[in-house]
């Protein structure tokens, strides 16, 4: 019998926090602040055990607590008899009491993340009420303190944190395994246990919050699990804009107010109203690649129902300020602008309005304030009527002259700002900078739109579309032409005033569907929509003939600015050629500076170069792209700004944030960084309201220190060693996943790979078309694997690149590249992150129940592979075991493991019985739970 890697041989210790004392910048030890961590998953266990003691039955209960007995043994013994114990007794459970005991597995891999997440918001407030002398990690104070250290001055921090900004992209990528019906009940059973850390609740109170602690539970086991449709674009979209009403709504002034605070200590001032570090877009309705079911349609009802909802927003927070400002005296400057308005006509101020909650049928004349917030309001409501009305196909309402539609933020702004300068003026500074000041950053950072919405489609559809107009035009086939022969025709078409498209051009579904997705983003206006996304993106002939379809229907509007993405091995070696190829090009050059200030937007895919070539490879290229792409840029005059697609795990690119921008090459953050926030990450990042604080303080502090803090020379022999590290890897890796005869069939055996899609966790297919590994979607590529507990797609490679600078006599040079190149230490402490994870003896179960005799060859060698990465990882890091470095990562994976184990031999045996033949809803439903179960322990989909 194998033993266990990664989790399974981690010591059953107690975690220690870990902190930075402000003296030296060292890492202290502190006593084991887990205890309350592990108090809250004892509670919520026992309780859980109960409720289903009490829904389920005696029999039920005791099959369950059997298991949870057997897995602990396991877990802290690590024997292969009480392994071998614990398979047996889950495989002999019929089925409904396997269902039950999935069930509840699976609801305390939720529960646990979101008690981990509890604590580490209490973590969090115990620095912030100084019961510590550390500084939390990546906090402003922290950073801040730091960059002083380093000779800079208070005012150098302010005027860098004043230019930085960050934008994240919330994305429809389907990795969210859990409902939101489930997200809600979890997200109230964290606030209990959050509420049960007060000392000063009285007993009747701490009596309630036990009722609505129990109810919660209850209501968690009795909402069933599997999602049994398939969500619509709509609803992605939708999902997506709960967690910005839910929490980063609040979160984004609030910790702007922590940021002031942290400038303060420093003696600097706070940050300016026209500074926006923040800014949010969405792909959910935007993002058509491979998805059928985005249409133009969809993209549509997606932006209105975009405004909608920033619009009710905006509506609350009016609301708020009318009973706030009730001041009877302002500037002259407001007094004067509110003359101008409605609101000095004493008939506009005396109607009726009863859809008002307040201040329905009287706004006091002398109260100026009162009076400028009612013309808001009800501007915001002639606009809200006006979108339901588009929302619902239904004829547009004769518009209020007196109260016209707002078409552009800065409208809005206008009067707040007057409000806000009045104040200041008249004494009463104080009540500016409370609730206006808020809502003065919260217009800034999401618009009238809430997110705006990035458009994404292959570049082959473009092609295609333009193909059969050239074909029906007599001019030939696009498709069939070289680069030159394309480039010239599109600086012809873009260089002449004549529109290219015939008014009734007949063409099949697929090209008037590109077509449709144009005009519709004509109608929407650039002021609802983000970038315009060019996947599969290999030449500047792509880049070029999207400027070609938008200048068809936006000849008088502005456009899109077009971004194209490099996300396989071939794209990101070919971008430098592609990208001097657009600077060069006259025409686009000045549209660059005409339309866009010459800043172009490049982004980097670390989902499909990683799957191309292995981890090594994608990381190394990428770094060398963005140096590179950097270098043509400068030498053209153009700012270049770089958009991170990264997903969830570290095979896609994912990964702690902080770690992430660090890493990036010097020079190419430019104060800005725009980023995807993809799946579980969501609500790993943003599902509390002390998360989204906690979020927004790691991007930030982290672009501040990439972009202030002095960098090590990377050294030519580095450079060297990366460039043979990263062939051999590259080979070792596609020697296995595309050379080797039958790894698809392996693969496809030892893995859920083809059971994925009856999770429903999202609206876009999972292939996009039949095939091997290279049509799959990195998302399932990698979601199957971490199921395994293998990790396949992140280590295959390094092991084999690590020995071969260890023969060259290489191995201190890259442990010397660990130590001060921040590249390479990002890239093996993500790594061991994910070797931790991994588990050979539960990968060994999946091979030998699923996989063909023949087959198992594979499987064995892999995890051989796998034992050898780990020891020359260890070797690179100086760890005696995985995860040293970080201990607060090793308390998460304790806290998980015996929660997890017997999710993976449920899910054995059910994709065995499955695969037999056996299917039946209750078998089916188990799957689809354990499955669930395993991403949330793991804390990674795809």
């Amino acid at each position: 019998m194998e033993t266990a890697t990664g989790v399974g041989n981690l010591i059953n210790s107690s975690s220690y926090e870990s902190f930075i004392s402000p003296k030296d910048g060292s890492f202290r030890e502190s006593v084991d602040f887990s205890i309350p961590l592990k108090n809250d998953i004892d509670y919520i266990r026992s309780s859980l055990l109960s409720i289903i003691g009490s829904h389920c039955g005696r029999e039920t209960y005791e099959a369950v607590e059997k298991i949870r007995e057997l897995s602990y043994i396991y877990d802290t013994q690590q024997e292969d008899a009480n392994f071998a114990e614990l398979c047996q007794y889950i495989e002999s459970l019929p089925e409904d009491k396997m269902l039950m005991a999935t069930s509840f597995f699976s609801n305390m891999c939720n529960i646990v993340n979101y008690a981990d997440y509890v604590h580490r918001l209490r973590r969090r407030r115990a620095f912030e009420r100084g019961d510590s002398e550390m500084f939390q990690r990546y906090s402003c104070d922290e950073i801040f303190h730091e960059l002083l250290q380093h000779g800079f001055t208070p005012d150098d921090i302010h005027r860098y944190i004043c230019q930085i900004q960050c934008e994240m992209v919330l994305t429809a990528h389907p990795t969210q395994a859990v409902r939101r019906s489930l997200l809600s009940k979890l997200s109230k059973i964290a606030t209990c246990l959050l509420e049960r850390d007060r000392s000063d609740l009285t007993p009747a109170e701490r009596e309630r919050l036990a009722q609505v602690l129990e109810c919660s539970l209850v209501a968690l086991w009795r909402t069933d699990e599997v999602r049994r449709t398939k969500p619509k674009p709509e609803d992605e979209a939708r999902s997506a804009l709960q967690v910005v009403e839910d929490t980063i709504w609040k979160a984004v002034p609030r910790y702007i107010r922590s940021v002031d605070r942290s400038l303060a200590k420093i003696g600097a001032p706070p940050l300016p109203l026209d500074a926006v570090p923040f800014l949010f877009g969405s792909w959910a309705g935007g993002d058509r690649d491979g998805n059928p079911f985005v249409t133009a349609e969809v993209t549509r009802r997606v932006c209105l129902l975009n405004r909608l909802r920033a619009l009710n927003l905006y509506l609350q927070e009016v609301e708020e300020l009318l009973f706030d400002l009730s001041l009877h005296y302002a500037s002259e400057e407001l007094l004067e602008y509110n003359k101008r308005l409605p609101v000095s006509n004493t008939e506009y101020l005396e109607k009726e309005k009863l859809k008002y909650k307040e201040f329905w049928n009287h706004v006091p004349p002398a109260e100026p304030y009162r009076l400028l917030l009612a013309y808001i309001r009800d501007r915001l409501t002639a606009t809200k009527v006006y979108t339901e009305d588009l929302l619902g196909n239904r004829p547009i309402s004769e518009p209020d002259p007196q109260s016209p539609i707002y078409t552009h933020i800065d409208e809005l702004l206008e009067p707040l700002l007057v409000m806000y300068r009045s104040l200041h003026e008249t004494g009463d500074g104080v009540i500016a900078e409370d609730h206006l000041k808020d809502f003065i950053r919260q217009a800034k950072c999401f618009g009238l739109d809430l997110v705006r919405l990035d458009i994404r489609q292959e570049a082959d559809r473009h092609t295609e579309a333009m193909s059969a107009i050239t074909e029906y035009i007599g001019v030939g086939k696009y498709s069939e032409w070289d680069e030159e022969k394309r480039l010239s025709f599109l600086n012809q078409v873009l260089s002449s005033r004549r529109p290219l498209i015939p008014r009734h051009f007949p063409c099949d579904n697929n090209v008037q569907e590109v077509l449709d997705t144009f005009r519709t983003c004509s109608e929407l206006g650039a002021s609802s929509l983000g970038a315009y996304i060019i996947s599969m993106c290999m030449a500047a002939s792509d880049v070029l003939l999207v400027e070609v379809f938008q200048r068809e229907f936006c000849a008088t509007r502005p456009t899109q600015r077009v971004v194209p993405l490099l996300e396989t091995i071939h794209a990101l070696q070919g971008a430098t050629k592609m990208m001097e190829t657009l600077f060069s090009n006259p025409w686009y050059r000045q549209h660059l500076k005409d339309s866009f200030g010459n800043v172009q937007e490049i982004m980097v895919g670390y989902s499909d170069s990683g799957k191309d070539g292995g981890r090594l490879t994608s990381a190394w290229e990428l770094y060398k792209a963005q140096e590179s792409v950097t270098k043509v840029a400068e030498k053209y005059g153009i700012t270049l700004r770089f958009f991170h697609g990264r997903g969830g795990t570290v095979g896609r690119g994912g990964g702690p944030q902080h770690l992430a921008i660090l890493s990036q090459p010097p020079g190419t953050i430019n104060k800005y960084f725009r980023v995807t926030i993809q799946g579980e990450v969501i609500q790993q990042d943003f599902g509390l309201p002390g998360l989204a604080d906690r979020t927004l303080e790691c991007y930030l502090t982290a672009i501040l220190k990439a972009e202030m803090m002095p960098y090590s020379q990377v050294k030519a022999e580095w450079r060297e060693l990366m460039d043979s590290m990263s062939q051999i890897s590259y080979k070792t890796y596609r020697s296995v996943v595309y050379e080797q005869k039958d790894f698809v069939k392996y693969f496809r055996c030892a893995t859920p790979e083809q059971e994925i899609g009856r999770l429903n966790i999202g609206s876009r297919p999972q292939k996009r078309k039949d095939g091997g590994v290279e049509t799959l979607r990195a998302i399932p590529w990698i979601f199957a694997w971490n199921q395994t507990r293998l990790h396949l797609p992140v280590w295959l490679g390094t092991g084999a690149a690590i020995e071969y600078a260890k023969k060259m006599n290489k191995l201190e040079t890259l442990q010397t590249m660990y130590k001060e190149w921040p590249f390479v230490h990002s890239f093996f402490d993500l790594m061991t992150m994910v070797l931790a994870k991994a588990d050979s003896r539960i990968a060994a179960k999946y091979d030998t129940e699923l996989v063909p005799k023949e087959l198992q060859t594979f499987g064995s060698s892999l995890r051989h592979l796998l034992a050898e990465t780990i020891d020359r990882v260890l070797n690179v890091t100086g760890e005696k075991r995985l995860l040293d470095n970080d201990m607060v990562m090793q308390r998460a994976m304790d806290s998980r493991r015996q929660w997890l184990t017997p999710m993976h031999i449920v899910q054995v045996e059910i994709l065995k019985r499955l695969r037999a033949g056996m299917e039946t809803q209750t078998i089916v439903d188990t799957l689809v739970i354990s499955m669930k179960a395993i991403a949330a322990g793991m804390q990674n989909t795809g």
